[in-house]
């Protein structure tokens, strides 16, 4: 199995930095991996020898992880052994999310501790050239009742959605909310932070029951058209590699991969 590798192009002409600068893959994947730190924060995070440890007691294991994402300095076995006792002591496994500023000795070591690998993931990232405003898709600056049942599966109040709400307004960036659907029902909704040229695509879903109307397209389009009016001039989102539907989407607005990683899970403890 091949993952956490940069693709040969990193991301529909983006730099990483400033004009007249020619950055490495490695620093313009660097770049997007603090991008999305600052703009999908966890509720805890903490700096430790090159690499971000990072816990939101539940939700996403993006918010739930280790992530490296610079050259380290102490021992690895010492700094894994310091990870698993942070998440242990929180009641959860170790969770590493492995991108390519991971050195091959991490995978291996992690492997050979008996960790498990899971959803290898593309971050995707496309120019946003003209996209369309629509006019059913609605935008706020909080999430809503509805956008929150949708993508939690709980109500509005529940402490679930309640957490999700809070960790969200607690990023960088201008947030976004967009929602769509008949007068009675929010049926498709998504997210996105602008920041630094960038908007950032976050929580894409549609109600099972409304899937193949193009509604997720109108929510797309829509966050690319706001945030291309705030100055953004590039967009990225991330997209597991198994979900076929999302994948073809993405494409369509000409976003192609820039690097892909997977998650490596702690064992369980006896």
């Amino acid at each position: 199995m091949t993952w956490a590798r940069p693709y040969s192009a990193v991301g529909s002409g983006y730099s990483g930095t400033g004009a007249g600068i020619i950055a490495t893959v490695s620093d313009v994947i660097r770049n997007l991996e603090e991008l999305s730190f600052r703009t999908l924060p966890a509720l805890e995070q903490e700096r430790y020898d090159g690499w971000v440890l990072r816990w939101s007691d539940g939700g996403s294991r993006r918010s739930n992880s280790v992530n490296p994402v610079s050259s380290s300095t102490s021992p690895l076995a010492e700094k894994v052994e310091y990870c698993e006792d942070w998440f242990n002591s929180r009641r959860a496994a170790a969770i590493f999310r492995i991108t390519p500023l991971a050195d091959d000795a991490l995978r291996d070591f992690l492997t050979d501790r008996g960790y498990s690998t899971a959803s290898p993931t593309d971050v995707m990232t496309a120019a946003i050239t003209n996209p369309l405003r629509v006019r059913s898709v609605l935008i706020t600056d909080r999430p809503s009742s509805h956008w929150l049942r949708l993508i939690t599966g709980l109500g509005a109040e529940s402490p679930e959605s309640q957490q999700l709400a809070s960790q969200l307004g607690a990023g960088d960036g201008l947030l976004r909310f967009a929602s769509t659907g008949t007068d009675h029902e929010v049926l498709a909704v998504g997210m996105s932070v602008d920041l630094d040229a960038f908007t950032t695509i976050y929580h894409m879903k549609t109600d099972s029951v409304a899937r193949r109307r193009g509604l997720a397209a109108s929510i797309l389009n829509t966050l690319l058209a706001v945030g291309q009016q705030s100055g953004s001039t590039h967009a990225v989102l991330q997209v597991t590699q198994d979900n076929m539907a999302a994948q073809s989407l993405y494409r369509q607005f000409g976003f192609t991969p820039a690097y892909e990683y997977a998650y490596m899970k702690q064992a369980a403890q006896p």
